[in-house]
């Protein structure tokens, strides 16, 4: 069993919303995080910003708290919640989980936005970017949709808890691939698989951290594991193929 595989199975069948989601993801990244100290510090900013405050109130007292983007996306630390509370550095997800934390506590309806490559979030119906704790003017989120390359109700599409949690592990396991730290890799998509309703391409992410550990058995595995999924027959033909390729490297190396 995984570390947190009872507490992840958990938050599945019951999301129990983005700050306990994220504070989970905290915790996979180290393993003593003070939770307790996390909610109290959400509090504290909510103090901070004050009674019936405005969208953009809510945002221009976390930036001038300090909170902004992090210079550099690769680092792990990005993605766990108490050092982005300590440091008031983070990528846009990591922040947008402080918006939304901060927000809840303040009844200003927040409702995380699953932007293409950029984590957004609405406040009240405003679209606002919490990496530079801003409101996103209305041309400028035409200019973003249009840019995004997706329709807008793509573009815009909320985000649940889960989704955030998805989202988070998915940017993780994309760092330890480049760092070749692929049984990391395949211990993140563990997690994704007891969260997700589309297994798919978690699991052809988990046949390539498996090819890349020379295991074709356990990557064959996954690979007849996502066929059974698919109906697409495009995509069907190329898992077919894949598995013929790592049978016929088996029968080789045997």
């Amino acid at each position: 069993m995984l570390p947190l595989e009872e507490e992840f199975r958990a938050f599945a069948a019951a999301p129990a919303g983005a700050v306990e989601g994220a504070l989970l993801v905290s915790r996979l990244i180290h393993p003593d995080t003070d939770v307790a100290w996390c909610r109290a510090r959400l509090g504290a900013l909510a103090t901070q910003v004050g009674t019936n405050p405005s969208a953009a109130t809510l945002l221009d007292s976390l930036r001038v708290a300090g909170f902004r983007g992090a210079e550099r996306y690769d680092e792990v630390g990005n993605s766990a919640l108490e050092l982005v509370l300590r440091t008031q550095r983070g990528i846009p997800i990591s922040l947008a989980t402080v918006v939304i934390g901060v927000a809840e506590m303040l009844n200003l309806a927040p409702v995380g936005i699953n932007f293409p490559g950029h984590f957004l979030v609405s406040l009240e119906g405003a679209l606002s970017d919490p990496f530079t704790m801003t409101l996103i003017p209305p041309r400028e989120r035409d200019q973003r949709i249009a840019g995004s390359g997706v329709p807008a109700e793509l573009a815009l599409r909320p985000a649940s808890p889960t989704d955030m949690v998805l989202r988070m592990l998915n940017n993780l396991r994309g760092l330890a691939g480049s760092r070749a730290d692929h049984a990391l890799a395949l211990e993140l998509a563990e997690y994704q698989l007891m969260l997700t309703t589309d297994a798919l391409p978690v699991l052809l992410a988990r046949a390539d951290a498996w090819l890349a550990l020379g295991a074709g058995l356990q990557a064959a595995r996954e690979l007849e594991r996502a066929l059974a999924l698919t109906d697409n027959p495009a995509l069907s033909a190329r898992i077919t193929e894949r598995l013929r390729e790592i049978a016929k490297q088996r029968r080789t190396l045997h």
